[in-house]
């Protein structure tokens, strides 16, 4: 689980956009091509198969809509 700060979600979504998706993708044992996606710890890295790469990049995108659903609520 991480925690981000606004700022901060909309920088690593800004961040995982411009990433070339050919330079992260890399052959699993089990045959499956899997995106690579390292964070600034370096012991920490995620990984996603292409469907579950375009699924969080959606719900990136939802996040992002409810942020600004609350700012403009808030006032």
């Amino acid at each position: 689980m991480l925690s981000f700060t606004a700022e901060q979600f909309k920088s690593f979504k800004k961040y995982s956009e411009d990433l070339d998706l050919e330079d992260m993708l890399h052959d699993f044992p089990d045959m499956c091509e899997r995106i690579i996606l390292r964070t600034p710890h370096r012991d920490i890295s995620f990984t996603f198969t292409l469907g579950e790469w375009y699924y969080f990049k959606e719900a990136m995108d939802e996040a992002l809509y409810m942020l600004e659903i609350y700012s403009m609520i808030e006032g």
